[in-house]
């Protein structure tokens, strides 16, 4: 723990909801906010020279609401429930812009890295290749170096995969529409449809994730 005048800030395990505003207008550098359950974000926006950011363990579902924070080059989210991956690669990619360091392990947005039968490692290739496309100045992700194919084949597939991600994001919200009108005149809850990889393309009946709608029909 320290000051908020000092550049290392540790608040571990404190139940904070927030980050504390006597924060705001410091010298922080590095913020370390592991396990507590802060969804209010606006501090950041004040912490001009703030370059690492742990947030693990805090319950965070989406990261929507991040300010502005173009020094940041450091950025944990491990163990926590953001589930849509497109929202996140956006909101990153316009408030943390010179992001080095992204980890996200342990998230429903990251599909598991270590499969047998191969199908989440492609799923998890395919997740990499869409963030080091929005966050191209990424050199690591997930405690992995970004490598120069990965970079070569981000250029030539981001744009291809954020679309999918897009088509699904729209399939899911339409579900969740028609699922919500469903449950109000049954009273009793839907049954959830399998995954989609793009509009009327069903691809997956998992349960675990939305980074692993990243795995195709042929990976199954």
């Amino acid at each position: 723990e320290a000051s908020p005048m000092s550049r290392k800030v540790v608040l571990r395990e404190k139940k904070l909801t927030a980050i504390p505003k006597d924060l705001a207008g410091s010298s922080c550098q590095h913020l370390d906010l592991t396990e507590n359950f802060v969804t209010d974000f606006k501090v950041l926006g004040d912490l001009k020279s703030l370059k690492r950011l742990i947030l693990d363990k805090n319950g965070i579902k989406s990261v929507e609401g991040f300010p502005k924070v173009p020094t940041l080059k450091t950025l944990w989210l491990n163990n926590n429930a953001i589930s849509n991956l497109a929202k996140m690669a956006d909101t990153l990619q316009s408030s943390t812009p010179n992001l080095t360091y992204l980890s996200t392990m342990k998230n429903p947005v990251c599909p598991d890295m270590y499969f047998q039968d191969g199908s989440l490692e492609n799923a998890y290739k395919r997740y990499r290749l869409l963030l080091i496309y929005k966050l191209p100045k990424l050199k690591l992700l997930d405690a992995t170096p970004v490598s120069g194919e990965e970079r070569k084949l981000a250029a030539q597939q981001g744009a291809s995969l954020e679309q999918m991600m897009r088509e699904m994001c729209k399939d899911e919200a339409e579900y969740e529409k028609q699922s919500l009108k469903k449950t109000q005149k049954s009273f009793s809850p839907p049954k959830k449809p399998a995954a989609y990889l793009a509009k009327g393309h069903v691809r997956y009946n998992g349960t675990q994730s939305e980074g692993n709608r990243f795995i195709l029909n042929n990976e199954l």
